[in-house]
């Protein structure tokens, strides 16, 4: 019996990636038949180049606008301050709405500490155990150097 390979989902960061790439071209694209019509139609050469470039400039924008920019976080935290007000006045208890920038670092910082704590306990063990040095290296160790390797493998 064949057994068919599982299909994973794509993340959610590359289908961001592949929206802002198509709206880049798109925009590019779009701008520049835009102005290679009007040249056709007017007899011009000047338009085709000015669609280009007026098309990048706008898909940037758009791209900007979407998916995030300078100035991102301050919008999804004045969000968030909004969101907690509403809350708070519909129930007794108050909700804590967190953005995903303030997740990210606080699951940096709880890493960070418990990296830390796990080097300390490591090092202390090593001093107290007293963990003997690795043997020096024998030449039946690991793959063979490059120069034998090629010939071995081809043959």
């Amino acid at each position: 019996m064949k057994i068919l390979p599982k299909v994973r989902p794509a993340s959610k960061g590359a289908d961001e990636g592949w929206a802002a790439l198509s709206t880049l071209i798109s925009g590019f694209v779009i701008f520049g038949g835009i102005g290679w019509v009007l040249d056709q139609w007017w007899g011009t050469r000047f338009m085709t180049p000015i669609g280009l470039v007026v098309g990048m400039g706008l898909s940037i924008y758009a791209v900007v606008m979407q998916f995030g920019g300078p100035g991102a976080t301050e919008a999804s935290a004045q969000q968030s301050k909004t969101e907690q007000t509403s809350n708070a006045g519909q129930s007794a208890r108050t909700s804590h709405t967190v953005t995903a920038a303030q997740a990210l670092s606080a699951a940096k910082a709880a890493n960070r500490t418990k990296a830390y704590h796990r080097a300390r306990a490591a090092h202390a063990r090593s001093e107290v155990e007293a963990i003997p040095a690795r043997p020096a290296y024998s030449p039946n160790e690991g793959p063979p150097p490059a120069s034998t390797r090629r010939e071995t493998e081809c043959l």
